[in-house]
């Protein structure tokens, strides 16, 4: 009798171990979970390091840019819309939904990040087309200064090719007069 109780408390101290390890893993895969959503973007993926020092906050991006409710309601209404209506937009994205599938999602962008990328650009372009107009201006001045050299070259030249021909040539007799 002894022998079937300690066989019995064996088998449920296994059975409240597997359920407990199960609970375990449970809780640790739901905070592991948490976590990620609360330190990435669900509908572009991008993580909280991406808007560390930008001009828009990660939790503005999730609120404003990439709310998730504003992207169910907007399937909600491409399925209570009548296909008639829809605009370009709301046939694209509903022959997504209908194929199943998630390309119209901005995944790894956001608008808000890109302005302030193109901006960084544009600045970064105009920075370096300035160097090049300086550059130019300089190669610019250069050949119009060795320009303006060898038109005095030229009319120096010039000018010593009709002081020879003023000369009288030594070479050739001097007519007499008669």
């Amino acid at each position: 009798m002894m022998f079937f109780f300690i066989v019995i408390i064996i088998t449920l101290n296994l059975i409240f171990c597997v359920i407990i390890d199960n609970f375990a893993d449970l809780r640790t895969e739901k905070q592991r979970n948490d976590e990620i959503l609360r330190n990435t973007c669900f509908i572009c993926a991008l993580d909280r390091k991406s808007f560390d020092n930008k001009h828009v906050t990660f939790e503005d991006h999730i609120r404003k840019v990439h709310n998730m409710w504003n992207y169910v309601y907007f399937m909600v209404l491409i399925h209570v819309k009548d296909p008639t209506e829809y605009t370009g937009p709301e046939s694209y994205v509903h022959e997504m939904i209908e194929q199943r599938n998630l390309d119209w999602f901005p995944r790894m962008r956001t608008s808000s990040l890109d302005t302030q990328e193109d901006k960084n650009k544009e600045e970064q372009d105009n920075r370096i087309l300035r160097v090049q107009m300086e550059n130019a201006n300089e190669a610019i001045k250069t050949l119009t200064m060795e320009l303006a050299e060898l038109q005095k070259l030229v009319t120096e030249s010039r000018a010593q090719k009709n002081r020879i021909n003023f000369l009288p040539n030594s070479s050739l007799p001097t007519p007499l007069n008669p």
